[in-house]
């Protein structure tokens, strides 16, 4: 294994340890933003970007 091989893995386990971080931060998070649709919009707690 050469070092590029080495930094070809050491970048793929960063973007899976990103991607990881990301869903598990948005478990919950499954609004689509179109709040017509939802069946819950008028319960909706989501925070507006700024």
């Amino acid at each position: 294994m050469g070092p590029l091989d080495l930094v070809l893995v050491l970048v793929v386990a960063l973007l899976f340890f990103l991607a990881a971080r990301y869903a598990w931060r948005h478990r919950n998070h499954s609004c689509g933003g179109d709040c017509s649709a939802c069946p819950y919009h008028g319960q909706c707690g989501r925070k507006e970007k700024k």
